[in-house]
């Protein structure tokens, strides 16, 4: 029998692809399928999977036809082989059937796709270093901090550090309110600030290289308003979900460890500069990771709860949710999990409460401080015409979506 002959009557994926655990997407469970020389993530469906995780060149097409009857109640028929092992060839997926220009190809279109999902007027990433040699020299060092003898008293220091930042908040507050601080310690916080957040990624990093992921990369991420590092940790999507939150909570969790110097900076060091320092840096680091944890934003705290729910996309499929239960009513919603049902109700109820809450706190802010400046009159006006550009934009951005979504590849 020929190699190309056994690749067709028994079946085998390529050694290097990864196959990972199903997470939910509205009403479909879905799973990622990983071709690391292509770059290529590909979402199959559990029927899909099951029959790909049994794919190792030992199994012919009737054990694997007799497998999937006993587990699905349905015998497969030419035509389902034929759909198959036509996205298999496409996908370039089946040992001993690959073709290198095919390969090639793909390569090239997703490091194009990748390239094109970096650029936005909003939102941009600039690759800057690929940190996969330096984590592999030091994860063996850093082994011990991955064990439960290390997170659990770092994670009980952690909680009595952030709640003793919140008893001694009005301490804090006074030290950062106070106009006198030289200009030196400002310029120190910030350059610390941008290392504690370095710390952060790399930690996201490390974490996810602990469990197994590959192709980690560190840049910068431009966020409308916000600059800050990144590390792509698109490998997350193969793990457990308790190694996803995990992997999702270690910049938090790294970003509190690294303020805990300058706790015992504040609390036994005399008053002068470096006193100042650290209560700049526990109030805003503290502030920080409480904010990196609202679950309303797309930061750590959003994908932590996402991951916790195997939920692959909360935000957007809650919206998807209340969208069809608001247009055809319960019948609309009935193929969702009881528990999903209730997760996506509940999240776009918060999400619409923390979103009018804020947007209120900042209009009335905004027209507070017009209005000292040009008047009550002028002040309303001035929020009217922000309001109409947002909108403007806001629509522009969603046809520009829309396009990229609908563009062929």
């Amino acid at each position: 029998m020929t190699t190309t002959d056994a690749t067709w009557t028994r079946p085998r994926l390529r050694a290097e692809v990864v196959l990972g655990p199903g997470q939910w997407r509205g009403e479909k469970l879905v799973h990622h399928v990983k071709d690391p020389e292509t770059g290529w993530f590909y979402r199959v469906g559990p029927r899909e999977h099951f029959l790909l995780s049994r794919m190792d060149g030992t199994r012919t097409l009737d054990d694997l036809a007799t497998d999937y009857a006993a587990t699905f109640g349905k015998r497969l028929g030419p035509e389902n082989w034929q759909q198959l092992f036509g996205m298999l060839h496409q996908r370039q997926l089946l040992d001993g059937a690959t073709d290198p220009a095919a390969l090639a190809r793909l390569t090239d279109t997703a490091a194009e796709g990748a390239a094109r999902s970096r650029r936005g007027p909003l939102s941009a990433r600039w690759p800057l270093y690929d940190p996969d040699r330096f984590f592999d020299r030091l994860l063996p060092r850093l082994a011990p901090l991955f064990t439960w003898w290390f997170v659990l008293p770092a994670l009980l220091v952690v909680l009595a550090l952030a709640g003793y930042v919140a008893l001694h908040l009005p301490a804090l507050v006074d030290v950062v309110a106070r106009g006198d601080r030289p200009l030196v310690a400002i310029l120190a916080s910030v350059v610390i600030t941008w290392l504690i957040v370095f710390l952060h990624e790399c930690a996201h990093g490390l974490t996810c290289r602990h469990f197994g992921g590959r192709d980690t990369e560190i840049g910068v991420m431009w966020r409308f308003p916000m600059l800050a590092p990144y590390c792509k940790v698109d490998d997350i999507v193969l793990f457990t979900a308790r190694r996803r939150v995990a992997t999702a909570f270690a910049g938090v969790f790294v970003s509190m460890l690294a303020l805990v110097p300058f706790a015992a900076l504040w609390i036994w060091g005399g008053p002068g500069a470096l006193h100042d320092l650290a209560g700049t840096m526990l109030l805003f680091g503290t502030a920080t990771a409480a904010l990196n944890l609202v679950p309303f934003l797309r930061l750590d705290g959003y994908y932590m709860l996402s991951h916790a729910l195997n939920l692959a996309d909360l935000r957007t499929d809650s919206y998807r949710f209340w969208g069809r239960l608001l247009r055809r009513g319960p019948v609309a919603v009935r193929g969702y999990r009881p528990r999903d049902r209730a997760a996506y109700a509940l999240y776009g109820l918060a999400s619409l409460v923390f979103a009018v809450t804020l947007v209120t706190l900042l209009v009335r802010y905004w027209y507070v401080t017009l209005a000292r400046w040009t008047g009550g009159g002028w002040a309303v006006a001035i929020l009217v015409a922000e309001a109409l550009v947002l909108l403007a934009l806001a629509g522009w951005l969603a046809r520009r979506r829309a396009a990229g979504t609908a563009r062929p590849g």
